[in-house]
């Protein structure tokens, strides 16, 4: 089986689980709902504050679905069939990997043009140029934190240390990342350069503990 194949069947799994459904609606809802709840906002359009959600929420939803999807099914010996099958372990890995991201890549895009017409419809003007700023941040922080998900998912069979070492591993480490470039440390195409660079590092090291554990 092709990885294109395997990531066309993960992406029809993840987009109808119920945490890419909350990513998908719940995201936007959540975050209108929010932005009108909240009093001191000093004017800040709706679009920008979206931008700000979904850069955490987004990429932590999503990684922590990803390491109990991985647990589960090593726990229930899913893997196990692979292993008389054509198919290359790294790409059982890569296509959950991809399918989530990519999952992630259009929940954000879709939040944020709802936002930003949102503003538009309101206020007139909106610069689409704005959209992009946010969108490298959510790519970087999704990047990052669904490959540290991987390599728990590949390491622990207990969901609930998958689940705490996702949220205070992989989501911190790439807030760190994103975090250099809001504070000018260097800019966010560089931060984005770094995290993407990371997320291969920690990819790789996940298939190599993924085959032992299969081997084991």
């Amino acid at each position: 089986m092709s990885l294109a194949l395997l990531i066309k069947d993960e992406m029809n799994g993840f987009y109808r689980s119920k945490a890419m459904l909350a990513l998908f609606i719940g995201m936007p809802l959540v975050a209108m709902l929010l932005y009108f709840l909240t009093p001191d906002l000093e004017g800040m359009p709706l679009g920008a504050f979206t931008a700000l959600m979904i850069s955490s929420m987004a990429g932590l939803l999503a990684s922590t679905t990803l390491s109990v999807s991985l647990i589960n099914e090593r726990s229930n010996g899913v893997y196990d069939l692979f292993l008389v099958r054509p198919v290359r372990r790294s790409h059982i890995l890569l296509a959950k990997y991809v399918a989530v991201v990519a999952c992630v890549m259009i929940a954000a895009a879709l939040a944020l043009l709802l936002a930003n017409g949102y503003d538009w419809f309101n206020q007139g003007a909106v610069e689409l140029t704005a959209l992009g700023e946010p969108m490298l941040v959510t790519i970087t922080m999704a990047c990052v934190s669904c490959a540290v998900a991987v390599l728990v998912g590949s390491l622990l069979k207990s969901v609930l240390a998958g689940v705490i070492l996702t949220i205070y591993g992989g989501n911190q480490v790439s807030a760190v990342i994103v975090l250099t470039s809001l504070q000018n440390i260097m800019s966010i195409e560089a931060a984005t350069i770094i995290g993407l660079t990371i997320s291969a590092i920690v990819l790789c090291v996940a298939v190599v503990v993924f085959n032992r554990k299969l081997n084991s």
